[in-house]
């Protein structure tokens, strides 16, 4: 499938970073899309429409920094996995897993309760932090990096990152106390 996505690429120095691209980020890609989707197979489509859709605007995609290429193909194969579940629950489609959940009663009603508007409120809130916090939060929890790929990315050191990833939390924790979504 590769080669597939590199004759899409057209300069050879192009071809490169997106080859590096692909080995290094399809696994965490992968990872992401399955836990949104919980199908493998589904998962799978979510990686391959990314990258075709990667590969088709890598002219403007490579001129990013390196962190936020990453998070950038994080968005995309998350919009793709959204993508193939919304197609499914316009067939009337329902997950096994969420059959599995309701049936079992691990179905819990404060994600449903907490929904779009909480999210936003989350979102806002790490928005409003500052950008050396606001920056680890959101590699690690929506590129799904660990401490050291985050470190090597911003040129840090590991405890650094853990130390921001602490104080991000706790002012997170205190913004998010203040508009009441947590107690």
């Amino acid at each position: 499938m590769l080669s597939f996505y590199m004759a899409m690429v057209d300069e050879p120095e192009d071809k490169a970073l997106f080859e590096q691209a692909y080995d290094r980020y399809k696994g965490k890609m992968l990872s992401l899309a399955y836990k949104l989707t919980g199908s493998y197979h589904d998962a799978e489509e979510a990686v391959s429409s990314a990258f075709f859709k990667i590969a088709r605007n890598f002219g403007k995609i490579k001129k990013l920094e390196s962190r936020k290429r990453a998070a950038y193909y994080c968005v995309i194969v998350k919009n793709c996995a959204y993508d193939i579940l919304r197609e499914r629950s316009r067939h009337g489609e329902l997950l096994l897993d969420e059959e599995e959940g309701i049936a079992d009663g691990s179905f819990d009603v404060s994600d449903e309760v907490l929904g779009d508007y909480g999210y936003e409120r989350i979102v806002d809130a790490i928005r409003s932090l500052p950008e050396i916090y606001a920056e680890v939060l959101y590699l690690q929890n929506v590129t799904g990096l660990s401490i050291s790929e985050i470190a090597a990315d911003l040129g840090q050191s590991e405890s650094v990152v853990r130390k921001r990833l602490e104080r991000a939390r706790q002012k997170l924790r205190e913004i998010l106390e203040k508009q009441g979504i947590i107690v």
